[in-house]
């Protein structure tokens, strides 16, 4: 078939002129004579000229006879059958229409009429509460609405009226008439909506049918229709990924807003950008706490990319920026994980915006430095300073202490420093002065932080204005008096602090008041103490003598010029209140009051109005009521010397280091340099001080710190000293360093006493003995080589045998002497760099041997490389030990710890005993090395390879023995070249040497690694005891300093931290801390720069970091406390962990002074055991502690406890567990039930008892669980609370020996436990 459009009817003919007609033409596949076509005329009709509305059918065989007639032209034949059908069909179609129309009437009908049935009932709201929040059941629910609940419902409302009407609803007995089941079967029954519509004049069925037709609505009429699920399902994916398209968008917005928020809180520069670095931190600190999330949530909370290194470059993010650098790390987290990373941005926007405070504060407080350090050397009197601080505290009122920390308790002061004579009811009542003022100043801060910002920020401004704006000046004198008032009239809460306020007043009142001398004076008393230098102290005194009687003269010139009003004021302690007032003329009344409680200063006001405005960061002020007390306005002549001076080059020299602060400062209890001075009077002034407290504080300092002449000279002649000393060192070394030029680190004593003999042709050769036995008497563990410490101190004892100071003309002649080729240098450079990869493997190792023994085997194998003719060598590392399993084969062993590869399988875990064959222990026995150039010619040699050939054996060995400080040996090192193809592959001197100074190196690694891990071993029990006796203590982490592998800073290592449980824990792979990286701990690194105690918020939870110092004074390690939300820990948690720090610091002190040579000590008997020493000894430190304070008990804190007449439960309770030490058969029996006999027992043979008690000398340990029972119920604060001094040292002294005691039981049956270990055949010896 085919379809063609016909054209347009011809105008004036009958039908639709312009309509398209569609004809289908309907031909026979194969043409035949009696073939019809057919033309269907499907749109209008096709007429002609005079016969309208006709139609004529054409014959197939007429079409063909005119072939120029197309074929959709052709006539149609006439039918009157086809005539029939048409008018059988219309007729057809008019009654299907009507009744149709008919049927549309009747459904309008209806509907009129429901709708006028819904007008008159009203709708039953409660039928569209039926399954309404299950959208899970949308067919079953419509099925209930629409053939259940109508007829159900309305036959249990009916069964109800029944049951109301028979009364059964208020009672609950059964009618046996009645039986509901039946009575609904018949409702519905006789209500079958089949067969009756009752129900549907109901309002409720009404409702019914309301929701029925929505839910038909959403089930599209047909349940099962496919097409109506898909397109619902379909339309239900659309809607719900709309609504997470829409929950993301805002989400999106949500998250810039968030990082609008944060941007506006991070930026603190004029320029409206922030630091990438800072941002950076943040993202690393949110990566440290996220390890802290449960596991399922941690791997939520991993960022979208790997962070970034730390820029160091100091750029900085525009807003822009800013979001686009957070987005690209934070997108891929949920809401939950994005909120707390924004808290903690949050807390780390906060963190910075204090640190930029501080860091504004210490700029003034380091100008401050320089104004009080007027020698010029860098360095102020600690004690002096501290003073300053008691002398400010004392005077200040409640208010003004609480914004303050005390200056004699930590942290102002070290724990070393503290006096532990503060009573813990003394201790408590000073804690609650410390909590209010930590609640003081978090609503201060958190009410006032955007003013605190502001203000803080734009100090230095306003200090620049100062100058033009007097009256400004004056209202901050005002502040300062408000912030201090006067407290003359309050009366002292302790008479010592009273009396010694007494002897400063009258100090203060017979001091004499001298202004400065002339410029010119200056000059001349600078010849004077130039030239006085070099005099006699006869000389010194004379002049000292002019001086002062120069003094005298300028102090009577001066006065005649100073006011009288001025020079009669006498200045009090307690006018510190008063400290920096300034009035002005609108200020009558407040200097009327004035002059009623101070005669003479309205001039002097007026001269504090000029000088007030000199409070710039230079600190210049010159305030009368400033002269704190016990110390006078004295003309001071600085001490200088004359410009090209050796002793002026030498003190500048000396002040150039010294200003130049270094990263790690060492502590010195009695001066602070210009970091450590900083860092203190922050401590003392708390986080935030008020702006008008802290100017005061510092015009105080200021006008307080007074250095006399003796004092300043003193000084610079000990910087000088000390500056002198470190240059002679330094030249020393250099020399020690050319002449051992293959780095073996020792010099043969033979040999330096050979090149000095020729120091002015042999004439000091006399002092050169004398300089010999001096050293051979001073040195405990002398030989015939020389370290480069006994070297040192070799040079300074002939230098002080020979007249005059010829230091450097013997270091000189020296040096000339050991001149050394340049083949020679460019070898001992090479060699000593490698050396010093050794000793740096070690110190950046994190306590780990296995860095050390790849380095030594490295450095080993490049010299045989480079200096060896490239031998091919083989070493291992033996150490010494006791031989515990097989006495009889000899009292030691030899344990092999190390190898080369190819000996690894062979050697490792061997022991070597002394009935083996070998060379090494000759060499552990001589403490000299050992040189086999052939071994196969040797025969005591022990091959630990037994498949190795005899022809195979060729080759040298060489055993080096491993000494200590003290020269003991405690290990040997053995290299050969059994591998080596050469025949001829022999160890030469140079190369021997080189092996020696391996050894020295391992030596200095070793023991730098075995300090750190009995450090370890010793800080894990302290930290044990720190959670026990504090257990407000929520985290202790413990970091070891080491070097940044650059030379350029240090990092932090973190070796160990406190899990849940408060157990201590040892990672395996310590993290490294470097300063870039985290700045918001940047209190870690403060406490390792100053060296001193540190107590700082850190992510909302306050931190106290403790210092380990080293015998220079430098930090060597850092423990970390974090006590959570508190500011505060409880007064007898505070003391404990102080103590236990003090403890931790003393067992550094005891171990790193063994390792410097100094003899181990050991009091109990458990200490004999070298590998367990270490478990005990900080439980044996407080064991020691305890006896000494035991022993410091008199008779008067006996009788207290013997006052008693029924002493309390937790008294009796820790006397028992006493007493059951030594009488514990008694105390179970029963015979110290009574107080009288426990009374007997309390005098001074009890602490005799104590004093001399070591637990873990008992062949039969005590058992532990019954002293236990005693003191399980005994809280550690609560025996505080009694004030016994007695009881708590008794207390403690019971839990040290128990846990001694358990140590000491763990110790045996580890010891019992112990394996022998197997030997086995493996690679050549040693």
């Amino acid at each position: 078939m085919a379809e063609v459009a016909c054209s347009p009817t011809p105008a004036g003919s009958v039908g639709s002129a312009g309509s398209a007609r569609r004809v289908t033409l309907s031909e026979p596949r194969t043409p035949s004579a009696g073939s019809r076509a057919e033309v269907r005329v499907s749109s209008g009709q096709l007429s002609q000229k005079g016969s309208a509305g006709s139609v004529r059918v054409i014959s197939a065989g007429s079409a063909r006879k005119s072939p120029s007639t197309p074929d959709y032209m052709k006539p149609i034949v006439r039918s009157a059958v086809r005539r029939w059908k048409r008018l059988h069909e219309q007729g057809m179609m008019k009654r299907l229409v009507g009744m149709r129309n008919e049927k549309k009437e009747h459904l309008q009908a209806a509907k009129e009429d429901a709708h006028k049935l819904a007008r008159k009932i009203p709708t039953e709201l409660l039928a569209k509460e039926w399954l309404q929040d299950n959208q899970a059941t949308v067919e079953v629910r419509a099925y209930l609405v629409d053939k259940v609940f109508p007829t159900l419902i309305l036959g249990v409302e009916k069964l109800l009226c029944e049951a109301d009407k028979r009364g059964l609803s208020e009672v609950a007995i059964m009618d046996p008439n009645f039986n509901p089941l039946n009575f609904l079967a018949q409702y519905l029954l006789r209500n079958n909506p089949k067969y009756s519509n009752f129900s549907e004049a109901s309002p409720y069925v009404r409702g019914l049918r309301e929701v029925a037709e929505e839910l038909r609505k959403q089930l599209f009429l047909l349940e099962d229709n496919r097409l109506a699920r898909i397109k619902a399902e379909a339309r239900r994916k659309r809607e719900e990924r709309e609504r997470k398209e829409m929950l993301r968008v805002q989400e999106k917005q949500r998250r810039e807003d968030c990082l609008l928020k944060q941007f506006d809180e991070w930026m603190r520069t004029s320029d409206g950008k922030v630091e990438l670095a800072l941002i950076q931190n943040t993202l690393r600190s949110f990566v440290e706490m996220v390890e802290l999330f449960p596991d399922d949530l941690k791997e939520a909370a991993r960022f979208g990319a790997a962070i970034e290194p730390t820029d160091e470059s100091g750029r900085l993010l525009t807003v822009k920026e800013f979001q686009q650098y957070l987005s690209s790390y934070i997108d891929p987290l949920p809401t939950e994980i994005f909120d707390q990373f924004m808290i903690h941005m949050s807390k780390c926007a906060w963190a910075h915006c204090l640190a930029t405070e501080r860091e504004a504060r210490r700029i003034i407080l380091t100008n401050l430095f320089l104004a009080c350090d007027r020698s010029g050397i860098g360095i102020l009197d600690r004690h002096r300073v501290l003073d300053l601080f008691e002398s400010f505290w004392d005077a200040a009122n409640d208010e003004v202490r609480r914004s303050l920390r005390n200056p004699r308790r930590w942290p102002v002061v070290e724990v070393e420093e503290t006096e532990d004579s503060l009573s813990d009811d003394e201790g408590l009542s000073m804690l609650d002065d410390v909590q209010e003022r930590d609640e003081e100043k978090e609503n201060e801060t958190q009410s006032a932080a955007d003013e605190g910002k502001v203000e803080d920020a734009q100090v230095e401004e306003q200090k620049d204005t100062e100058d033009s704006q007097k009256p400004e000046s004056a209202e901050k004198g005002d502040d300062s008096q408000e912030t201090l008032p006067e407290t003359e009239s309050e009366p002292r809460k302790d008479e010592n602090q009273e009396e010694q306020q007494g002897k400063k007043e009258e100090e203060n009142n017979e001091a004499e008041e001298v202004k400065p001398a002339e410029e010119g004076q200056k000059a001349e008393s600078d010849e004077q103490n130039d030239e006085g230098k070099e005099k006699t102290d006869e000389e010194k005194k004379d002049e000292q003598g002019e001086e002062k009687k120069e003094e005298e003269q300028n102090q009577s010139s001066e006065e005649q010029k100073t006011d009288p009003g001025n020079a009669s004021a006498s200045e009090n302690p307690a006018d510190v209140e008063t400290a920096g007032q300034t009035q002005t003329e609108a200020e009558t009344q407040e200097v009327s009051e004035k002059e009623q409680t101070t005669q003479g200063l309205p001039e002097k006001e007026q001269d504090e109005a000029e000088d007030d405005k000199t409070l710039k960061l230079d600190l210049k002020t010159s305030d009368d009521d400033m002269v704190p007390p016990g110390t006078t306005q004295t003309g001071r002549l600085s001490v200088t010397f004359a410009e090209g001076t050796e002793f002026e080059r030498e003190i500048q020299t000396a002040g150039t280091v010294t200003s130049i602060q270094s990263q790690m400062s060492a502590f010195d209890e009695h001066t602070l340099n210009v970091s450590q001075f900083v860092h203190l009077t922050e401590t003392f002034i708390g986080d935030r001080p008020k702006r008008a407290l802290f100017e005061t504080l510092l015009r105080y300092i200021k006008e307080g710190y007074e250095e006399t002449e003796e004092e300043k000279l003193e000084r610079l002649l000990k910087a000088r000293k000390e500056a002198l000393a470190s240059k002679r060192k330094v030249q020393m070394d250099n020399l020690f360093e050319r002449w051992d030029n293959d780095g073996s680190g020792y010099l043969d004593l033979d040999e330096v006493e050979t090149v000095m003999l020729k120091y002015k042709d042999g004439q000091e050769a006399e002092a050169i003995s004398r300089a010999k036995d001096k050293l051979s008497k001073q040195s405990k563990y002398h030989d015939q080589r020389l370290s480069k410490r006994e070297f040192r101190t070799f040079i300074n004892l002939v230098v002080d045998e020979i007249p005059g100071d010829s230091f450097d003309y013997l270091v000189e002649f020296l040096a000339s002497s050991i001149e050394r080729s340049y083949a020679d240098r460019v070898r001992g450079d090479a060699r000593k760099k490698w050396l010093q990869q050794v000793v740096t493997a070690a110190e950046t190792s994190g306590a780990s041997l296995e860095p050390v023994y790849r380095a030594v085997f490295q450095a080993l194998f490049k010299d045989a490389e480079a200096h060896g003719n490239n031998k091919r060598i083989s070493a291992n590392i033996a150490m010494l030990e006791r031989n515990v399993h097989f006495p009889a084969r000899g009292d030691v062993c030899l344990r092999y710890v190390a190898s080369t590869p190819e000996d690894a399988d062979y050697v490792l875990t061997k022991v070597l005993y002394k009935d083996m064959k070998g060379i090494s222990f000759a060499a552990v026995e001589s403490g000299k090395p050992i040189h086999v150039p052939r071994v196969a010619n040797h025969g005591n040699i022990h091959f630990w390879n037994n498949h190795r050939h005899r022809d195979e054996r060729e080759g040298s060995f060489i055993v080096i023995p491993l000494k200590d400080r003290r020269k003991r040996v405690f290990g040997i090192m053995g290299i050969d070249t059994l591998s080596d193809p050469h025949t001829k592959a022999i160890f030469i001197t140079h190369e021997i040497q080189f092996f020696q100074g391996v050894a020295k190196a391992f030596s200095v690694a070793y023991h730098h690694v075995d300090m750190r891990k009995k450090l370890l071993r010793i800080t894990e029990s302290a930290v044990s005891w720190i959670q026990r006796r504090s257990p407000h203590v929520t985290e202790v982490v413990f970091y070891m300093v080491e070097p940044d592998g650059k030379g350029q800073d240090y990092v932090l290592r973190k070796m160990m931290m406190t899990d849940n449980r408060g157990n201590p824990v040892q990672p395996e792979n310590p993290a490294r801390l470097e300063r870039k990286d985290n700045l918001f701990r940047d209190y870690l690194f403060k406490s390792v720069d100053n060296s001193e105690s540190v107590t700082a918020d850190a992510y909302g939870e306050r931190h106290l970091a403790f210092p380990l110092r080293d015998d220079q004074g430098r930090a060597v390690a850092i423990i970390d406390i974090s006590i959570g939300s508190m500011k505060k820990l409880p007064a007898h948690e505070n003391k404990e962990a102080l103590r236990m720090l003090r403890l931790l610091q003393m067992a550094h002190k005891e171990i790193a002074s063994e390792f410097a040579g100094e003899e181990s000590m050991r009091i109990l008997d458990a200490e004999k055991d070298d590998n367990a020493r270490m478990d005990i000894m900080f439980d044996r430190l407080m064991l020691m502690e305890l006896r000494e304070n035991v022993s410091k008990l008199d008779t008067q804190a006996y009788a207290e406890l013997k006052s008693y007449n029924e002493p309390p439960a937790i008294i009796l309770d820790i006397l028992k567990a006493t007493i059951a030490i030594f009488y514990l058969e008694k105390v179970e029996t029963g015979e110290f039930d009574d107080w009288t006999r426990v009374k007997g027992l309390i005098n001074g043979d009890l602490s005799q008892k104590i004093a001399d008690f070591d637990p873990t000398a008992q062949e039969d340990l005590l058992p532990s669980e019954k002293f236990e029972h005693y003191l399980k119920d005994v809280p550690h604060g609560e025996v505080a609370k009694y004030g016994s001094l007695p009881a708590q040292h008794m207390y403690n002294w019971v839990f040290v020996c128990l846990s001694l005691i358990e140590h000491t039981r763990k110790m045996r049956q580890n010891k019992m436990e112990n394996t022998v270990p197997t030997e086995g055949d493996s690679a050549a010896e040693d």
